[in-house]
């Protein structure tokens, strides 16, 4: 189907609950505080009772919204299903804290940011012949070189972005947390990583390589040279790599719109302030069509408790703690925007990520027919891959999936009996969504199946059909 065709449905359907495009039902979002402008510029809302600060919350407030370390499985909360067995488990979760990307950097950066106590590994080495020597970058600053901070703000001994101390420190923490579930818990893990039934995937970005060291270690500790498996970037369906111009301009349409652009209208004092403490040219497109820019850089300084910014010449003139809570508010209603509210979030996100999606239902139909004999897949990712997904999936509505956000997708078998079951966590509890499923607890596979082929097609061919057009 044409786009200009496609552009009519989206007029039509933009005032309507629900609506279906090439099979692909749009069910709007439950009534929420992140598409709500009035609470997105009020300052008595707040972080909207989120965490912005510490990767570590109290027992009694995990599950909480925690950006710098989002919830997820872990033995204390996780209930198990009584009557069931595991059959196969699939997890896909974004990366853990790191430093922001370099295109998130202000001009100058008026705080020293060190990476010392880090190292990031990058070698490479014959499967059978020479041997190579284990390296690691050390990054470090030359006061000789005159160009040292043409492309750097930062006066800094680290990559942008890698992942922190902290973030590696968390990502052992997840390994260990999925091990006192699926490992000491159900029993369903052997004790052993086995390669011929257990996978961990990461994309081309090196960050999540860096993650997937630090988890595997807390998941197996006694585990070594252990091969993560990547696609070819321009292949890859787990960041996702692959072009899909259809799905690009789907997005593009339902952003160019008086309802996109009303907040980012409203922003201008804010933009303002924000523009003149860090230098940010302000006729930059890419820091002010959206706040992906400031949130990335504010929220990376507030998760590894360093200071906000100031003015490197005024050190008087400074960010607030008021203007970053803004900031994170309104980036959360970009994505409920982008992701769950916009009428064509769901065709954006089963295009964007369908080939992922297609792969989802190959493995859990090959597990349900005998042809494949995976018990474990682990996909390390980004918080694009995770919102496109739960763009698809239909959450009720979308906060901004923070540092380890965490899909797991878990197929049981009722006791005595040969019909399987569906249940899908999000942040270690069961997902609730605005589909016919509603909460994804126990959804008879063929129910899900059907669903996500709606999306995708029968083995992707929607997918193909409009990322090739």
């Amino acid at each position: 189907m044409a786009l200009s065709h496609f552009s009519t449905l989206l007029a039509c359907a933009a005032a309507v609950s629900a609506y279906t495009f090439d099979g692909i039902t749009h069910y709007a979002p439950v009534n929420n505080s992140f598409n709500d402008l009035d609470a997105a510029f009020s300052s008595s809302s707040g972080t909207n009772g989120g965490y912005y600060n510490s990767s570590t919350v109290a027992d009694v407030d995990y599950g909480a919204y925690n950006y710098c370390n989002m919830p997820h499985v872990r033995a204390r909360e996780y209930k198990v299903p009584t009557g069931y067995s595991l059959e196969y488990l699939e997890v896909i979760h974004r990366h853990h804290k790191r430093t922001p990307y370099a295109s998130n950097l202000f001009p100058k950066e008026d705080i020293p940011l060190s990476c010392d106590n880090t190292k990031m590994f990058f070698y490479a080495a014959t499967k059978n012949g020479v041997e190579s020597t284990s390296i690691w970058w050390k990054d470090y600053v030359d006061e000789d070189n005159p160009m040292m901070f043409v492309d750097n703000g930062f006066n800094s001994t680290c990559q942008f972005p890698q992942i922190s101390y902290g973030g590696l420190t968390d990502s052992a923490q997840h390994g260990r947390d999925i091990w006192s579930v699926y490992g000491d818990k159900l029993k369903f893990l052997p004790t052993e990583f086995d390669p011929t039934t257990m996978s961990v995937r990461v994309t081309n970005n090196e960050i999540t390589s860096q993650v997937a060291a630090a988890l595997i270690k807390g998941l197996y500790p006694d585990s070594s040279d252990f091969a993560v498996y990547q696609q070819v970037a321009s292949q890859d369906s787990l960041e996702p790599g692959y072009s899909c111009s259809w799905a690009d301009d789907v997005r593009s349409a339902y952003q160019d719109t008086d309802a996109w652009y009303k907040h980012i209208n409203m922003s201008q004092d804010l933009f303002d302030e924000l523009d003149a403490i860090s230098g940010v040219d302000s006729t930059d497109d890419d820091w002010h069509s959206w706040f992906d820019h400031y949130f990335d850089n504010l929220s990376s300084r507030t998760c590894h408790q360093l200071p906000l910014p100031c003015n490197v010449t005024n050190s008087s003139q400074c960010v607030t703690q008021e203007m970053a809570e803004q900031v994170f508010r309104l980036g959360d209603y970009e994505y409920n925007y982008i992701f769950r509210q916009a009428a064509n979030s769901t065709v954006y996100g089963a295009t964007h990520y369908g080939a992922f999606i297609a792969e989802l239902v190959a493995h859990l139909k090959g597990k349900l027919d005998g042809t494949r004999s995976s018990i474990y897949r682990h996909n390390v990712a980004h918080d694009g891959s995770l919102s496109s997904l739960l763009a698809a999936l239909q959450i009720d509505f979308l906060r901004w999936p923070g540092m380890g956000s965490e899909v797991v997708f878990e197929l049981w078998r009722k006791d005595n009996s040969s019909q399987n079951y569906i249940r899908v966590l999000y942040g270690g509890q069961p997902l609730s969504t605005q589909t016919p499923m509603g909460v994804l607890d126990m959804v008879e596979v063929e129910t899900f199946i059907a669903y996500l082929e709606d999306l995708v097609g029968v083995n992707g061919e929607k997918v193909y059909k409009y990322c090739t057009m």
